[in-house]
C-alpha cells in the first residue's frame, strides 16, 4: 500500500511539473487575454447558459480564489461576481493549512502575502474579517484551481490538501467548478490518479470553454 501511494505521489508531482513547464511558456499578453476570456465564461455560467441554470440573486454566495503564479488569472471573474452583487468568498490561508475565508470586495482590498516557509507562493488575501471554515457551506458555486482535470472530474490540485478538506464542507448541491488552462483538461477517463479522499468536480472552466461533466 505504501509503495502504491508513493507511486501516485510521484505521478502527481510529475504532472504538476509538466503543467508548470507549459504554463511558463505563456506570455504576459496571453495570460491577460486568458483572464478576460475566463471572466466572460464565468458570466456565461452565471447567466445559465452552457446547460446550467444558476438562479443566483444578489447577496447569494459564490466561493472562488485569487490566482497566483502561472494560474489562469481570476481577478476579472472575481470582479464579475462583485458587479453582480454576489457575496464572493476567497481563501484566507492563515499558517498555510488553516481553512478560512474572507469576502472579496475588489482588487484594491487585497494585500500581497509573503512566501511560505519553504519558499512557495501564497495568493493575495483581503484585509477584511476572517470567516470560519464552514462559511463555504453558504456557497452555491465553488470555483477550484487545478493543474489537470479528467473526464471523471478528478482534479490534480496544488498538493497541499487544502481543497480536499474544503470540499468536505461544501453543501451537497453546490456546483463545484474546476478551473485550469484548456490544455490541462484531459478528455478521457482515469487520466488523473484518484484517491479515496478525492471529491470530483461537476464542471470544468478553462480559459476557452466550460465543460459539464
Amino acid at each position: 500500500m505504501g509503495e502504491k501511494c508513493e507511486n501516485i505521489d510521484a505521478l502527481k508531482r510529475d504532472m504538476r511539473r509538466e503543467a508548470i513547464g507549459r504554463r511558463r511558456q505563456a506570455s504576459g499578453a496571453e495570460r491577460t487575454a486568458a483572464g478576460k476570456r475566463l471572466e466572460k465564461l464565468g458570466a456565461s455560467l452565471l447567466d445559465g447558459t452552457d446547460g446550467q441554470t444558476m438562479g443566483l440573486e444578489p447577496g447569494d454566495t459564490v466561493a472562488a480564489y485569487v490566482s497566483m503564479g502561472t494560474e489562469v488569472p481570476t481577478l476579472g471573474l472575481l470582479d464579475e461576481l462583485v458587479r453582480r452583487r454576489l457575496r464572493a468568498l476567497v481563501p484566507r490561508l492563515g499558517k498555510g493549512r488553516d481553512i478560512g475565508w474572507s469576502e472579496y470586495c475588489g482588487e484594491s482590498g487585497l494585500r500581497q502575502m509573503s512566501h511560505t516557509a519553504t519558499g512557495g507562493l501564497r495568493p493575495a488575501e483581503p484585509d477584511g474579517k476572517v470567516l470560519e471554515p464552514n462559511a463555504i457551506a453558504d456557497a452555491s458555486i465553488v470555483f477550484i484551481p487545478a493543474f489537470a482535470i479528467d473526464l471523471d472530474g478528478t482534479r490534480l490540485g496544488r498538493g497541499g490538501g487544502w481543497y480536499d478538506q474544503v470540499l468536505k464542507l461544501c453543501r451537497s448541491d453546490a456546483l463545484k467548478v474546476g478551473v485550469c488552462w484548456d490544455s490541462e483538461f484531459i478528455d478521457r477517463h482515469g487520466a488523473v490518479p484518484r484517491e479515496p479522499h478525492d471529491i470530483p468536480v461537476d464542471a470544468v472552466m478553462t480559459d476557452k470553454r466550460v465543460i459539464a461533466l
